[in-house]
Formats: structure tokens, sequence, C-alpha cells
């Protein structure tokens, strides 16, 4: 349900004093690389990266690289960020993921918008593929119908639910990300109050994008548990969710098309995991109602 909010109570001009958030889940692998990315920005910063309970060597990692690690246990990335929010010292949150890196300027970029009284919250638009020389990243992007070494299209789209950076205390006063969705949780604050993030086109990110069989098949379980858990109309939704998004059979043709229009041959076998982990994570959300990773 929308919460109304008093919007221009939050549109003064401000000096920035900006804290980064990075919640993680088994991150050992893009940790160090994203904290030294964010060292290098044309501006000071605040990192603190909050483990949501990782069991491989996350934080200890963070904590050989001198970055201040929260932690708490698996409740997933919403709870983390609030937990993030909470001790902040900035006046301005930004929020990242662990396996994203970025250019010099794009946290200065990114909160030109709120310093200056023009907005509360943004987004990026211009997201590129860290890891476009794997071929399974590739299929990634194709599959999801994305331009070459792209995240995202190339069309600009009105305003975001997606907060990138965002005033504190409007962050604070409007309670925080959802603590019970787990993907998807970064846009219940735009849901919930209508503040939308303005989009910034020239900050630019780089995500990494799954590079092999098993990141395909946990990341479409989760997409899965996602659209599961937080679709209206209970079974038979679920079904239809199944039949549209999961269909063996229309992912072998999807795929068969790709490889051949991308000469991937690689896009049949995404196809086959993607649809096979998406339809497992529908039905055990389903079941059990957990959605977290």
């Amino acid at each position: 349900m929308e919460k109304q909010v008093d919007e221009q109570k939050y549109h003064s001009v401000i000096d920035p004093l900006v804290t980064v958030v990075i919640p993680t889940y088994n991150e050992e692998k893009s940790i160090e690389d994203c904290v030294r990315s964010l060292r290098n920005q044309t501006i000071p910063l605040e990192i603190i990266v909050v483990d949501d309970g990782s069991k491989d060597q996350t934080v200890a990692i963070c904590e050989a690289i001198g970055v201040k690690a929260l932690r708490q246990s698996h409740k997933g990335p919403g709870t983390a960020r609030n937990l993030g929010a909470k001790n902040a010292k900035g006046n301005i949150l930004v929020f990242v993921d662990a396996d994203m890196l970025f250019a010099a300027d794009y946290i200065s970029k990114l909160i030109e918008p709120i310093i200056s009284g023009e907005t509360i919250a943004t987004c990026h638009w211009n997201e590129m593929v860290t890891n476009w020389h794997n071929p399974w990243a590739r299929c990634q992007t194709w599959y999801f119908g994305h331009p070459d070494k792209r995240r995202t299209p190339y069309a600009v789209h009105p305003p975001g639910n997606v907060y990138r950076a965002v005033r504190k205390v409007f962050f604070l006063d409007s309670g925080g990300f959802a603590e019970n969705e787990g993907r998807g949780d970064d846009g219940s604050v735009a849901r919930r109050t209508g503040v939308k993030a303005k989009r910034v086109t020239d900050a630019i990110c780089y995500h990494r994008n799954a590079e092999g069989p098993g990141d395909i098949y946990s990341d479409a379980v989760w997409r899965g548990r996602h659209k599961a858990v937080h679709e209206n109309g209970g079974f038979r939704r679920c079904v239809s969710i199944v039949l549209i998004h999961g269909n063996p059979v229309r992912g072998i043709l999807r795929g068969l098309l790709l490889a051949v229009d991308k000469k991937e041959p690689r896009m049949v076998l995404y196809s086959i995991i993607y649809n096979l982990g998406y339809t497992l994570g529908v039905l055990r959300a389903l079941y059990s109602g957990y959605y977290l990773k």
C-alpha cells in the first residue's frame, strides 16, 4: 500500500557525506574488487559491508582489507541493507552489490541530483557486463534481450523503483527496505511511498553475469522464488508463471533460435538450465514460502 510522503521536506540542498552499503552472501570471489573500485572513487566514502550469513571467506577478506563488516544470520539483502543504513555516518546512502565495479566518477554523478535538492533518490541506467569475455555471461545478456555488453536496454526509462542512492533521513523515515522479499527488496521503498528514483544516465557501472551452469541455475531459482512469493493469485497464478516462464519446450525452442542467431550453441543449454531452475524456484516457494537465496 502506498504511503503518503511530504517530498518537499527532503528536497533541501545538502553537503554530501556518503555511506556505501554492500550486502554480501558468499561473495569471496568479488568483494575485494568491489571495494577496490569504490576506494578509487573521486570523492571520499564510508564503506560498510553487511554479511548475510556467508559460509565462505567473505568476512575474512573484508577484515584483511580493512573494511567495516557487520554480521547477521541469513535473513536476506533487505535486512542487511537496513542494518547498514542504521549504522551509516553519511547523510546519503548508496546501495551496491558485491559483484559490481564502478567508473571513478560513478558515485559523484549518482548523488549530484540529491545534493542539489533536485530529487530524493537516484538510480543508474548505464550498467555494463563486467565479464563479457565469458560465453555464459554473453548468453545471459542475449537471453534477456539486452544489447551486447549491457545489463540494461538502451531505451531511457522513466523514474525507477530501485534506489541506488537516497537521502538517509528519508530512507529511515520511510521504514527502509522490506525485509521479507528477497530479490526485489531494493524497489520496496519506492513502491510503498510512491517516491521514484531519478535515472542518472552518465553514472556508469559494471555488473557480473552468470559464469557457468551453477550460476545460471542459482539465479533462475532465486528469480522463480521471488515471482511465486510476490505474485497474487496463489496456486493458479504460480502454474501460469511456470507455463509462461519455465516451460521447457518453450525454453528449448528459444535457446535454439538464439543459438542460431548468435552463433553460440551454449544458448540451448543456458535456456534449459534457466527454465528448469525457474520452475523449481516457483514450486519450492509455493510449497515453503521460502524466498532467500
